[in-house]
């Protein structure tokens, strides 16, 4: 890690791409207690920092390559360029290229011009549900394999579990209600009126909600500079998993992005507490799969249970 003032900054930025449901949001907790600040899909509350939201973000903008660029604009406000760096990295990945104002076009074509390392800068992660290689922006693939950066994390989950906590999510979520999935398949769901109808018709639904996710993914699964964590090595003993896994889960991520905050304070307490949680529990989705349901998930998910190694499970 390097050393800024009194703020210990990782040694390199970051990619997170989680499917949704399958732990973003612990993910990103982690990722927080180790002094990143993260930015895109999901998003955690500022006590799960180990360092204060504004701080981190201070620290984000004294990356040399930034901070000449406020050098530069000194009467700008640090937030804007923040906000402006933030935009072209995910815009340079796989997000839609945004417009800004034209007051800002000079300190934004200053900002385009960072790329690498100097764009995807140590203690900034951007998190995504989804990264096909076939959507990535022009550039950032041979970027990435290049130099390196950003680092990219894989975080999945049993494909079965993540299926009911989708369920469960669209049934019942409050944070997203405006969604337009969760204003198509809410109403459908909740008419359905039990988990039995409800799994049974979101397996054989070719467009319900991040149902090819697993598909879309799958070259990350293989990629030698990817590091894949799994949902069930990270929940610890809280979740159903073992205190074991998921200290050599945390242990293999801290070493992939060379953080060297102890184990013991990255783990505690991380499972949970997060606004999107329901159970969070291993193997609570054979609370919901009956016999049925088992055959039919394997006719249309069987290889995804094969590839991510859940099928005998």
């Amino acid at each position: 890690m390097t050393q800024i003032d009194d703020v210990q900054a990782p040694c390199s930025g970051s990619l997170l791409v989680s499917i949704m449901k399958s732990g973003t949001h612990m993910t990103l907790k982690l990722y927080a207690r180790a002094g990143y600040l993260a930015v895109g899909h999901g998003s955690i509350d500022s006590s799960d920092h180990r360092v204060p939201t504004e701080e981190l973000k201070r620290n984000l903008l004294r990356h040399p390559p930034v901070a000449a660029i406020l050098d530069r604009f000194p009467d700008l406000e640090p937030d804007v360029v923040f906000s402006l760096l933030a935009q072209h990295a995910q815009s340079e990945i796989i997000w839609p290229r945004g417009s800004v104002e034209p007051a800002l076009q000079e300190v934004w074509g200053e900002v385009r011009k960072l790329s690498g390392r100097d764009l995807f800068v140590p203690g900034l992660v951007i998190s995504s549900h989804l990264l096909p290689w076939q959507s990535a922006r022009a550039g950032f693939l041979p970027g990435w394999a290049k130099t390196g950066a950003p680092r990219i994390v894989y975080n999945y989950r049993d494909p079965r579990a993540h299926l009911v906590s989708m369920i469960n999510f669209l049934v019942g979520s409050s944070v997203v209600d405006e969604h337009p999935s969760v204003q198509v398949y809410r109403p459908i769901l909740r008419s359905l009126g039990s988990m039995d109808r409800m799994l049974s018709f979101a397996i054989s639904d070719r467009t319900f909600p991040m149902r090819n996710a697993y598909e879309q993914n799958r070259w990350m699964l293989y990629h030698p500079s990817v590091l894949n964590l799994r949902f069930e090595d990270l929940v610890g003993e809280e979740g159903g998993g073992s205190r074991a896994s998921q200290e050599a889960a945390v242990e293999r991520w801290a070493r992939f992005l060379a953080i060297e905050v102890p184990v013991e304070e990255l783990t505690k307490g991380l499972f949970g507490d997060t606004k999107t949680f329901h159970k969070g529990r291993v193997d609570s989705w054979r609370d919901a799969f009956q016999e049925h349901h088992l055959r039919a998930f394997e006719r249309e998910f069987g290889d995804v249970l094969a590839d991510y190694g859940y099928a005998d499970a």
